[in-house]
C-alpha cells in the first residue's frame, strides 16, 4: 500500500508541497511561499504531466517549511525518502518511549501501529504525524519523569502540525501543569511572531486565501464531526462544545496521571476540529499507549477495537464508526480515574 504508489510517482506526495514551499522560500523570499503563482511553476517543473489543483496547494504554517528547507539541498526524491526513514524511525522511537507492557506483548502494539491504516496512508502520503506521534511520546516521557519544562520545550516542536494536538495547551493550562505550559507557550509565541515576520502583509493575506479556500472542500471536513452534522453552524458549535468539555475535564482530571491528561487532549484534538485527514488519526496511537497505562477497565479497552476497526474500514465503512468509537472514548477521559495507580514511564 506504501511502497506501490511511492514506486508508480515518487514524488505524487504532501511532501512535495512543503518541499516546494521551502524550494520557494530559499529562492524567493519566505513572503512568497503560499503564493500560488509561485507554487504552480514549481509544480510543473516536479510534475510535467500534473494537474496543479487545491490539492497541491501548501496549507501548513511556515515552521513546517523552514524544517524541510535542509532537505531542498539533497533534491526531492532524496528529500522524500529521507523524510520517509525519519518517519519510521519516529515510530520506532515512540513505540520505544511510550508502549506499554513487556516482551511479546509490547511487540504487538508496534506491529499494530505499523499494519494501521491511518499510519500506513500517512506513510504513502510522506505526512509528518509520526514525527509528531514522537515529539508527543518524549513530551509525556519528559513530564512523567519530573522533566516538566524540557517536556515543554519538546512540545514546541508540536508546530510542524499543530492542530493534532490543538487541545493539548488548554488541558495543561486547565490541570495547572505550568511547568509544561510555559515553554511551551513561549516556544509557540516567538514561532508564531517569526511566522509573521517573515510572511509580511502580502505573504499574510495568501496565506489567509489559502486557508478560506480549503476551508470550504468538503475533503477536508470528511474525517469531522460535520460528516454527521453537515457543514452548516451546528458542525462549527460541535467543536466549541468539545473543546468546552474539555476544558472541564481537564480540571477534573488535574490530579490525574500525565499519561491520562495527554490522552485527553489528543482524543479531544482528533474529536473538535474542522479540518482534519484520515491520516491525521495516526496520532490516536500514542494516545492508546499512554490511555492502557492509565489501566483502564477491560470494556474500555475493548472500545478501542471500534476505533481501530473504524480507521481500517474508514473508506467502505465512512467516517461514522470512528467518529462513534473517538466520541465514547473522549466521555470515558472525561471522568477522571479512581482506580490503580497509572503505569509510569519507567515501569
Amino acid at each position: 500500500m506504501v511502497v506501490v504508489p511511492l514506486r508508480a510517482e515518487l514524488l505524487n506526495n504532501d511532501l512535495t508541497q512543503v518541499y516546494i514551499a521551502a524550494v520557494i522560500g530559499r529562492d524567493h523570499g519566505w513572503s512568497h511561499i503560499y503564493s500560488l503563482a509561485l507554487q504552480q511553476q514549481h509544480f510543473a517543473q516536479l510534475h510535467p504531466n500534473g494537474v496543479f489543483g487545491d490539492g497541491a496547494w501548501y496549507t501548513t504554517g511556515p515552521p513546517y517549511a523552514w524544517l524541510i528547507f535542509p532537505l531542498t539541498l539533497v533534491g526531492p526524491a532524496a528529500a522524500v525518502y529521507i523524510w520517509l526513514g525519519i518517519s519510521i524511525a519516529s515510530l520506532f522511537a515512540a513505540w520505544w518511549i511510550a508502549a506499554p507492557g513487556v516482551g511479546p506483548t509490547r511487540a504487538l502494539w508496534l506491529l499494530g501501529a505499523f499494519a494501521w491504516y491511518p499510519v500506513l496512508y500517512g506513510l504513502e502520503f510522506v505526512q509528518p504525524t509520526l514525527v509528531m506521534v514522537l515529539v508527543v511520546a518524549v513530551a509525556w516521557r519528559l513530564a512523567d519523569t519530573q522533566k516538566h519544562y524540557l517536556a515543554g520545550v519538546a512540545l514546541g516542536l508540536t508546530a510542524i502540525k499543530p492542530q493534532l494536538v490543538l487541545a493539548l495547551p488548554l488541558v495543561l493550562l486547565m490541570a495547572g501543569r505550568w511547568r509544561v505550559l510555559l515553554p511551551y507557550a513561549a516556544i509557540a509565541a516567538v514561532l508564531a511572531v517569526l511566522s509573521l515576520l517573515s510572511l509580511g502583509t502580502a505573504g499574510l493575506d495568501d496565506y489567509r486565501a489559502t486557508l478560506a479556500h480549503q476551508s470550504q472542500i468538503p475533503n477536508n471536513r470528511y474525517f469531522t464531526l460535520a460528516y454527521v452534522l453537515g457543514p452548516g453552524a451546528l458542525s462549527y458549535a460541535a467543536p466549541a462544545i468539545v473543546v468546552a468539555v474539555t476544558a472541564a475535564a481537564a480540571y477534573l482530571n488535574r490530579h490525574s496521571s500525565y499519561a491520562r491528561l495527554f490522552a485527553l487532549a489528543i482524543v479531544a484534538s482528533a474529536l473538535s476540529p474542522i479540518y482534519w485527514h484520515l491520516q491525521d488519526f495516526a496520532i490516536l496511537v500514542p494516545a492508546a499507549w499512554l490511555f492502557w497505562r492509565d489501566q483502564p477497565p477491560l470494556w474500555q479497552r475493548l472500545w478501542l477495537l471500534v476505533v481501530v476497526i473504524g480507521g481500517e474500514l474508514a473508506w467502505g465503512l465512512t467516517p461514522l464508526p470512528i467518529l462513534v468509537g473517538i466520541t465514547l472514548w473522549f466521555a470515558v477521559l472525561v471522568a477522571p480515574r479512581t482506580a490503580p495507580e497509572p503505569i509510569s514511564a519507567t515501569a
